[in-house]
C-alpha cells in the first residue's frame, strides 16, 4: 500500500456488501487488537523500503547535480544511500505507523490485506514501483497514461475515480511539503546558504511549492496506478475502492500516512542536513 513518492514520494484499499458481509462475520469471532507488525508483514514492507532505497538514491543524485555541481562524487551517492537505509527507514515508520494504529481493530484491515485480491495488488504495486526506478519505463508510464485520457478511456477514468476516492491526493501533498519544509530547515542550519533565511521565508518559499507538487503527484499517482492496476478487472477495481472508503480502509491509510510522513521528514532533515555540510565545506 505504498502511495507515498519522496520528497513530492504515496496509498489506502477497497469492498463490495458480499466481502463487507464476509469480513463481518469473522470479525463478530475476533478480539478487539491492533497488529501493526503483520500489516507490514502483509504489506511487505520490507520490499517496498528496498525501493524507496534505490528512490533516495536517484534523488540523492539530482541533488548532487543541482546543488554541488557533481562534485559530490561517490561518496555523496554512498552518504544518500545510508540515509535511506532500509532498517533506518523501517525503524521510523513502524513507531508512526503503530501509534497511529494504536487502539485500532486490525482484524478487518488483515482479512482484505490476506484475501487473494489483496495480495494481488500489493504485488501489482510493487513490481509496478520497482519497474519505475527505470526512468525510461516511467516515461513510458506517463505516455500510456496521457493516450488513455486522450482516448477517453473508462479505465483511466476508473482510476482516477480510485484517487479521489481513496484521497491519496491531498495527504501526499501535505506529506510532500511537510519534507521540503524539513529538508530546508536542515540546509540552513546545516550552513547551506551564504545569507540568513527566516523560518517565514522558508515557510513562503515550500507554500509556493504547492501548486506544481499537486500537478506533479497527481500525474505520478495516474500514471503508476493506471500501469499497476490493469491487470485487475473492472469489478477488482471497483472492490478495491470499495475497500478504501471503508472505515477500515481509511485508517489503515491514515496510518500509512503517518508512518510514511515520519519517515519522509526524517531523511529529508538528514540530507538537507548533510548538503548543508557539504556546501559548507565547498565554500571554505
Amino acid at each position: 500500500m505504498g502511495r507515498i513518492r519522496h520528497q513530492d514520494t504515496t496509498w489506502a484499499r477497497y469492498l463490495t456488501l458480499a466481502v463487507t458481509s464476509m469480513l463481518l462475520s469473522v470479525l463478530l469471532a475476533l478480539p478487539l487488537r491492533a497488529d501493526p507488525a503483520r500489516l507490514e508483514q502483509l504489506l511487505r514492507m520490507g520490499e517496498l523500503l528496498v525501493i524507496l532505497q534505490e528512490e533516495g538514491a536517484a534523488y540523492g543524485a539530482d541533488l548532487d547535480a543541482e546543488m554541488l555541481d557533481g562534485r559530490g562524487g561517490a561518496t555523496w551517492l554512498a552518504q544518500a544511500r545510508a540515509i535511506h537505509a532500509p532498517a533506518r527507514l523501517h525503524d521510523t515508520f513502524s513507531q508512526a505507523f503503530a501509534r497511529a494504529l494504536d487502539g485500532q481493530d486490525t482484524a478487518a484491515m488483515e482479512a482484505f490485506l490476506d484475501s487473494d485480491l489483496g495480495h494481488r495488488v500489493t504485488g501489482l504495486e510493487l513490481e509496478t514501483r520497482r519497474a519505475m526506478l527505470d526512468p525510461d519505463v516511467a516515461a513510458a508510464a506517463d505516455a500510456t497514461a496521457e493516450a488513455a485520457q486522450a482516448a477517453h478511456l473508462p479505465r483511466l477514468a476508473a482510476v482516477e475515480d480510485f484517487i479521489r476516492r481513496a484521497d491519496l491526493l491531498d495527504p501526499n501533498v501535505t506529506s510532500g511539503l511537510n519534507a521540503n519544509l524539513a529538508f530546508y530547515r536542515a540546509l540552513v542550519a546545516g550552513g547551506g546558504f551564504p545569507y540568513d533565511i527566516s523560518e517565514t521565508e522558508m515557510l513562503n518559499e515550500v507554500w509556493a511549492q504547492a501548486p506544481d507538487m499537486r500537478s506533479e503527484l497527481q500525474g505520478w499517482l495516474r500514471s503508476y496506478l493506471f500501469a499497476a492496476y490493469g491487470p485487475l478487472s473492472d469489478d477488482e477495481l471497483r472492490r478495491y475502492t470499495a475497500f478504501c472508503e471503508s472505515r477500515p480502509g481509511q485508517e489503515l491509510s491514515r496510518a500509512l500516512f503517518a508512518g510514511f510522513e515520519a519517515m519522509f521528514v526524517q531523511v529529508s532533515a538528514d540530507l538537507g542536513r548533510a548538503l548543508g555540510q557539504r556546501l559548507t565545506g565547498q565554500s571554505l
